[in-house]
């Protein structure tokens, strides 16, 4: 079980106490600083009737922590463990997709003009990861899931003693998951260790993890093209392997602050591969100041020449005035989703307008071209998102005031938007 953690909805961040979190036989501790997240509504029931979980053997490389009953997690005062009704999505195909948050899955089969209920049960899922149209996987605080037919029926797998932060998987057999850590960042669409985070691997679709033996310590995400290539990241860097994780090199480190800039800990780094050995990463800083929370955006098409695409200028200029990159979308970070070597879609978030506006910007040319295309209709909070192509793409995330959660579509790269589904 993990404790999620993010960006306060216009609230400055402090860093708070430390997390304790105890797992049936894992115990681990962490001191470094997080965000704490307002509470949102009650999720509504879903509609469709609920798919039967069955549980899969426990044996497996790594011991497993689960007991009959899930662990507790302790926080200090006034951390919540909220994870939302919609949460996380990802499509295979331009009609094929899955939205998954607490206590639910949902499918489409037509582009997300209807939506099924695939499963509604205790899984509080933050995290949807499916290689095909049949093979996928949902990560959360309290589970892993996995299918083999599409979503009709979901597995429960025994997690090992590192409980799985996220996973990431070339084949329907070969996968990667970062492991362990008290405390999870999802402000950049994908679950992060903020630390402790350990690199495993299964080679039977979950069923069981070994670690990766020589990884770069302090996993934080990771993300892999192919058998033989991936990244890992770790707070402020990001390691490269080209042989399937027997060997790993230093592929970028994030600049250094200022002299007098101290931040109570590196960024958290935020990996989506493009295939081959290309990469966007997204740097998260800690704090908030007047609405803003600082921020950085870098990608590569060859693992060594690494481009600056944007920052959070308010925050980031000042700490780091060398970068001078363009704007990001937004005053605090939110989801990407890497469309190609040479294009991604990145949506941000600006409290300080009204309710939130959500701002969506297309990136083309391996970052050479940055454009602006407006707020996400419907959206002030995003939570994630997955585009298929430049033009074509979908975005979840919070309304206010109602607080609903709607899934969000364009097919014209941004320029407009078309309401799916609302959930509360």
């Amino acid at each position: 079980m993990r404790l999620v953690s993010l960006l306060a909805r216009g609230w400055p961040v402090a860093p708070l106490a430390a997390v304790v979190l105890l797992a049936a036989g894992c115990g681990t501790a962490s001191s470094a600083p997080q965000a704490a997240r307002t509470p949102s509504s009650p999720s509504r029931p879903a509609s469709a009737a609920s798919v039967s979980v069955s549980q899969a053997p426990s044996s497996g490389a790594l011991p497993s922590c689960r007991s009959g009953t899930p662990a507790s997690v302790y926080t200090a005062p006034g951390v919540l463990t909220t994870v939302q009704p919609l949460d996380a999505v990802q499509f295979v195909s331009a009609r094929q997709g899955w939205v998954a948050g607490a206590g639910r899955v949902l499918a489409t089969a037509d582009g997300g003009r209807t939506w099924t209920t695939q499963y509604t049960g205790t899984a509080k899922l933050d995290q949807v990861d499916f290689t095909d149209a049949e093979h996928g996987w949902a990560v959360g605080t309290n589970a892993l899931l996995r299918t083999t037919d599409g979503g009709a029926t979901w597995t429960a797998l025994t997690e090992p003693c590192e409980t799985i932060e996220s996973v990431h998987f070339v084949t329907q057999d070969l996968g990667y998951a970062v492991a362990g850590g008290a405390q999870v960042w999802l402000s950049g669409g994908v679950p992060a260790a903020v630390d402790g985070g350990q690199l495993l691997r299964t080679t039977d679709g979950g069923s069981h993890w070994t670690r990766v033996t020589g990884a770069p310590a302090q996993a934080q995400t990771a993300c892999f093209s192919g058998p033989a290539n991936g990244f890992v990241g770790t707070p402020g860097t990001v390691w490269h392997t080209t042989d399937g994780g027997a060997s790993w090199s230093l592929a970028f480190t994030e600049p250094p602050e200022a002299s007098g800039v101290h931040p109570p800990a590196p960024d958290i780094t935020v990996l989506e591969c493009a295939g081959g050995n290309a990469a966007w990463v997204l740097f998260l800083g800690y704090g908030a100041a007047l609405g803003h929370a600082p921020y950085l955006a870098y990608a590569t098409q060859d693992a060594r020449n690494w481009r600056a695409l944007f920052e959070e200028s308010y925050i980031e200029s000042g700490a780091r005035p060398e970068v001078h990159a363009p704007d990001g979308p937004g005053s605090y970070p939110g989801p990407f989703s890497a469309i190609s070597p040479a294009a991604a879609a990145f949506v941000g978030y600006t409290p300080p307008l009204g309710y939130g506006a959500a701002p969506l910007e297309m990136v083309a040319s391996g970052g050479a071209t940055l454009t602006m295309e407006g707020n996400v209709g419907g959206v002030s909070v995003p939570e994630a998102t997955a585009f298929i192509s430049p033009v074509q793409g979908w975005v979840i995330g919070e309304t206010l005031p109602s607080g609903d959660f709607v899934i969000e579509a364009t097919a014209d790269a941004g320029h407009t938007w078309t309401l799916q589904y609302q959930a509360r």
